[in-house]
């Protein structure tokens, strides 16, 4: 049975159980933040239209957040919100932009912050500003789809890669104890691991930087 037979037992090793607990939370935690973030890239064009259309409608920008949140869709519409009702409270445009641009992760949102507070200290033409603003993100959303679209079949190779590892050792844990045992034990069965660890590790950066270089 499992944990008779096996080095250690699976479920006896507490710090086992609460290594897989600790990495099955973060991957659960950064797999919910990255589609918070990219949420936030694909709704953040559509809001910047629409406060731009209502400010070119003669609204002052003070007033356009709290018009634009009832035909809104998407994360952002909370934070207009805010936006808001501190902005009823009498709190300055600039404070309460900065206090956004800190609560919305993105480099994006922060130039939209940064406009909309120059255009009330030093005037201009806001919509215009904007308009560009929002297609340069529209632009930049479309060339991630194609590098997304190109670097499908290298990073599907990398999650491979790195499953295959723990897979296979997950395996000889089960049904080949002895040999598991060998890996840890012996000194060739170690430098064996090691150098599988280290080829895999460094072809993963590898196709990693690769990617990251073409984004």
């Amino acid at each position: 049975m499992l944990g008779g037979k096996t080095p250690v037992p699976l479920l006896a090793s507490p710090l086992f159980s609460l290594a897989i607990a600790l990495a099955a939370f973060f991957l659960m935690l950064r797999r919910a933040l990255g589609k918070w973030h990219a949420a936030l890239r694909r709704s953040l064009p559509e809001a910047i239209d629409a406060i731009t259309r209502t400010c070119r409608a003669g609204v002052p920008v003070g007033n356009a957040f709290a018009m634009v949140t009832d035909n809104l869709r998407g994360p952002l519409v909370g934070e207009f919100q805010l936006i808001d009702q501190w902005l009823r409270l009498g709190v300055p445009l600039r404070r309460v932009m900065q206090d956004s641009a800190k609560r919305v992760p993105l480099p994006e949102y922060r130039f939209f912050a940064v406009i909309l507070i120059i255009n009330q200290e030093s005037g201009g033409r806001l919509g215009e500003t904007l308009d560009r603003l929002a297609q340069t993100l529209r632009d930049r959303q479309e060339l991630q789809m194609k590098i997304l679209a190109k670097t499908s079949e290298a990073r599907a190779s990398a999650k491979i890669v790195a499953a295959l590892v723990p897979g296979m050792m997950g395996y000889m844990y089960v049904n080949a104890p002895a040999d598991f045992q060998f890996l840890f034990s012996d000194p060739t069965g170690t430098k064996v691991l090691t150098y599988v660890v280290i080829s895999v590790c460094l072809g993963l950066t590898i196709v990693h930087l690769m990617v990251r270089r073409l984004r």
